[in-house]
């Protein structure tokens, strides 16, 4: 089952990403993908855009109940451009206006309605790091490295590490990741509970698939009330894990989060990474 809507989603999701995301659905479950093996799905502009189109489309669509994430190529994703943040560092107005909107994308996958799972091989490193952790659930493949780069490189976690990998790991173990840039393996990881399944490197698409299928049989306002209510017993406000105001299930009266693909404002002489 993918819906007459299918194509024309597809079609705003590649020209809005200008190419560096694909969508696809079927039997209840969407895939959203890095496409830019290229440039080993190195996370821009342009890929950030694509990620939050994906998601309020499938969101909108009632028969979609679960997502998987995977990039195209040899890796899930490399980390952000580095091409396009030195491009964006000489004017600190518009890399603040850059990290706020990697930041907020990052947070609306977060707090999609929808489980999402993600389908990680080769390696996730500094940003595909972050894009995973913020991702529900995770398949590796056991030659798969994992691990936050921004270290190495002098750089701050912006999308979201320094808050998401504590709760994963731990605080001693998410300093260490941190501060070091140090990559684990898929059997490390899954160790730490930074993935929930470790297969042979050309399982994990299938897998994550599998687990998507057992997710779509679910009632999609019971997962989501689940989502929303652990992830609101995780906050530094107390809750009572109820629904906040009343209602069933708890994500019908939760702010409206800004769901705008506008990306931060281009410079003509800004070209791909």
């Amino acid at each position: 089952m993918t819906g007459a809507w299918l194509p024309e989603l597809a079609g705003e999701v590649e020209s809005g990403s200008r190419g560096t995301v694909r969508v696809t659905a079927q039997d209840r479950v969407a895939e959203i993908v890095l496409s830019r093996p290229e440039k080993m799905n190195a996370i821009n502009t342009d890929v950030l855009r694509g990620i939050r189109l994906a998601l309020a489309a499938v969101e909108d669509r009632q028969e979609i109940r679960a997502a998987v994430v995977h990039g195209a190529g040899r890796c899930f994703s490399a980390g952000g451009d580095l091409r396009e943040v030195k491009g964006l560092v000489r004017d600190p107005a518009r890399f603040d206006e850059f990290l706020d909107y990697w930041h907020a994308s990052l947070g609306l996958l977060e707090r999609s309605p929808l489980p999402i799972i993600a389908a990680v091989h080769g390696f996730a490193f500094a940003g595909g790091f972050e894009l995973m952790q913020a991702c529900d659930f995770a398949v590796a493949g056991e030659r798969t490295r994992i691990g936050d780069q921004h270290a190495n490189f002098g750089l701050f976690p912006a999308g979201g590490s320094t808050q998401r990998l504590s709760r994963l790991t731990g605080l001693r173990t998410a300093k260490w990741l941190l501060m070091t840039g140090e990559a684990v393996t898929a059997a490390e990881a899954l160790t730490l509970g930074l993935v929930n399944r470790v297969v042979a490197e050309e399982e994990v698409l299938p897998e994550a698939r599998r687990m998507a299928g057992v997710l779509a049989r679910k009632s999609r306002g019971g997962t989501a009330a689940i989502k929303y209510a652990v992830h609101a017993g995780r906050r530094p406000r107390r809750w009572n894990g109820r629904s906040p105001c009343g209602t069933w299930p708890p994500t019908t009266c939760r702010p409206a989060s800004p769901r705008s693909s506008r990306a931060p404002s281009r410079t003509s002489d800004e070209s791909d990474g």
